[in-house]
């Protein structure tokens, strides 16, 4: 990971290079022991490179390690993974991120910062239905009126 982000930097420069984690070891059977260790030598071995940003999916059940990394890496975190308004409110406002993304909301929202402003009901996402064969689920989802 080391080798590849370092290569990134040597084409695009630190400041247009983002590094993807999953810190609780759930992601394409990754995983560790010592998952707080592993991922925070990782965040400050990016604070010395420089890099834009990390970019953190992980639950909100304990174990949270996004926080701790954030103060590793010193620099812009981004979470995601099944955050609501309200979590992700309390989590830029606590400082223990920088930003919060979604995927799953946005697949079945398309319009998920206009209901978030404005306070809308929002869809539910259907899962079973993503990564399906056509582009059905990713285009016929509803606006809010």
């Amino acid at each position: 990971m080391l080798e590849a982000v370092d290569e990134l930097i040597s084409v695009w420069g630190p400041d247009r290079v983002g590094l993807h984690l999953a810190p609780k070891g759930d992601s394409h059977d990754s995983g560790d022991s010592d998952l707080a260790e592993t991922f925070g030598y990782v965040a400050r071995a990016m604070k010395t490179r420089g890099i834009a940003f990390l970019f953190t999916r992980e639950s909100q059940d304990e174990p949270r390690y996004f926080p701790k990394l954030k103060e590793q890496f010193g620099g812009v975190v981004i979470t995601n993974q099944q955050l609501d308004q309200a979590t992700a409110e309390k989590i830029i406002l606590n400082g223990e991120a920088d930003a919060a993304s979604w995927g799953q909301l946005f697949i079945a929202n398309p319009d998920l910062a206009c209901r978030f402003a404005e306070g809308l009901p929002l869809t539910t996402p259907q899962p079973e239905t993503f990564y399906g064969s056509g582009p059905e689920v990713y285009t016929d989802h509803p606006f809010a009126d």
